[in-house]
């Protein structure tokens, strides 16, 4: 045998003996990740939570996740969906309690992007939502980024499918065909909804920004023809005003909001509130009414709203004075006058709660909104009320004492400039024997006061304390509203 033969059979032997070697090695890895999970299993076993019976795991996976969504920062949404990931990636047996725990999946926020009929995983993401939410009621917040009216006809769709579980949905588009809309909930069966918000920022009907503003078509049932039984919360924006309205009376709570290519006429206004006899919360953005009249001694026949208690509104088109006044509104409890330029009312001495932000009313004004609500005990008030500071009502200098009864300010903002006449209002209110009992302040007010040495003072005064959440409207809602339009 040749040397070259004996090398060539020598190297032939140690690849056979490498390949059976690497072989026994891929054998040895494989149990020893069999071992490893194994081991792994039986350590999980040990620790307390693994002793938790699926029913109580999915309990609190479900209260995790519920903290998550219900914090208020920008990355709830994000935080509460990356928890599910992650925690179905800890064993085989939580993956398993997530993907089987509708509560888990039944709140969707979604962006429906353009081409959503073209990208798969958009699509994969609300199908995985709605098919792991078995048969529990959805939540669902929705953006339409795309204006394609197939991709809308998918979205709509798909959707629809699942109308009988709706608890609480809303939408904002960008844009859309309001003809292609209305047919997807037109029949709808929604025993289950309760909250329905929808707005359309505009149309595909050439009208532009600039185009002169014409009426909103005569408000009447376009969708959910067959009724919406428990539906309360509803929330009209911009073009769907008067082309999709729900077919439904048991509506306690409004939101419409005003587009700025559309008005209402007083007889629509006046049908459409009329037309919920359980209205109790109304909030009105960007409003435009037109009394649709030249005669200036005719008056428009009042608007009855029985059983509202709180009313909000926001940035009005319409000056107040030429609205409010004609509301008969017998149990109004509460106003929030948000971004008001002007103000003008009958009296009305049901209030109780007054809230006013970016209202820079003067003096005269002021006084137009001592003499409308005679009653208030509960004020919130920002920087642009500073005015107000000096106003009889809340120094307490007139031998009547309006708004003896304010027992409650609540404080946003304040600036260093504003500090002393404030902490004299305060003062002044006290020696007058109509104290402001508990005082509420933000952190920036908070802050000015301690700066300028008079948050001691107030706090030797009165009752102080850290208020830096918004508050809820209408008051006790009890989940989160994100379409909310102020």
């Amino acid at each position: 045998m040749s040397d070259l033969e004996r090398i060539q059979g020598s190297i032939q032997q140690l690849e056979c003996t490498r390949t059976d070697l690497l072989r026994q090695l891929a054998e040895l890895d494989k149990r020893l990740e069999t071992e490893r999970a194994l081991y792994a299993q039986l350590r999980n076993q040990e620790v307390a939570i693994e002793r938790l019976p699926n029913e109580l795991l999915s309990m609190v996976f479900g209260g995790a996740h519920a903290s998550l969504r219900t914090n208020r920062s920008g990355r709830a949404d994000l935080d509460a969906l990356r928890f599910l990931v992650d925690t179905s990636r800890v064993c085989v047996r939580w993956r398993q309690v997530v993907l089987h725990t509708p509560l888990l999946w039944n709140s969707i926020v979604m962006t429906v992007p353009p081409d959503f009929r073209e990208h798969q995983e958009p699509q994969e993401y609300l199908e995985a939502h709605l098919k792991r939410s078995g048969d529990a009621f959805l939540d669902m917040t929705f953006f339409a980024e795309t204006e394609n009216p197939l991709d809308l006809d998918l979205f709509f769709t798909i959707i629809g499918l699942h109308a009988k579980r709706w608890r609480r949905v809303s939408i904002e588009m960008r844009s859309a065909t309001i003809p292609s809309i209305q047919p997807h909930f037109k029949y709808l069966e929604v025993p289950m909804l309760k909250h329905f918000s929808i707005n359309i920022w505009e149309t595909r009907d050439g009208r532009g920004p600039m185009s002169p503003r014409t009426a909103y078509p005569d408000p009447k049932p376009q969708i959910f023809l067959d009724g919406a039984p428990n539906l309360s919360v509803l929330r009209l924006a911009n073009a769907a005003i008067g082309h999709l309205h729900p077919n439904s009376t048991s509506v306690t709570t409004l939101h419409l909001g005003g587009w700025e290519q559309a008005f209402f006429t007083w007889p629509q206004l006046k049908s459409l509130l009329e037309s919920l006899p359980q209205l109790q919360n109304l909030s009105l953005h960007e409003l435009c009414v037109r009394h649709n009249t030249r005669d200036p001694t005719h008056e428009p026949a009042p608007i009855h709203l029985p059983h509202l208690q709180n009313l909000r509104i926001h940035k009005p088109f319409t000056p107040v004075e030429r609205f409010l006044p004609l509301f008969t509104v017998p149990k109004l409890e509460r106003l929030a006058l948000n971004e008001v330029e002007n103000f003008d009312c009958t009296e009305v001495p049901s209030v109780t709660h007054l809230t006013m932000e970016g209202c820079p009313f003067d003096d005269p004004q002021f006084q137009n909104l001592i003499s409308a609500f005679p009653n208030v005990q509960d004020l919130t008030i920002d920087a642009s009320a500073y005015l107000f500071f000096d106003s009889d009502a809340l120094s307490a200098t007139t031998p009547t004492y309006p708004w003896r009864f304010l027992k409650t300010l609540t404080m946003r903002e304040l600036t260093p400039g504003d500090v002393v006449p404030f902490t004299l209002m305060v003062l002044k209110r006290k020696r007058a024997e109509y104290p402001i009992e508990t005082l509420r302040l933000d952190k920036r007010s908070r802050n000015v006061l301690r700066l300028k040495e008079k948050l001691e003072t107030l706090n030797d005064h009165t009752k102080i304390v850290p208020f830096d959440e918004r508050e809820l409207w209408p008051p006790g809602r009890g989940y989160d509203d994100p379409h909310d339009l102020v």
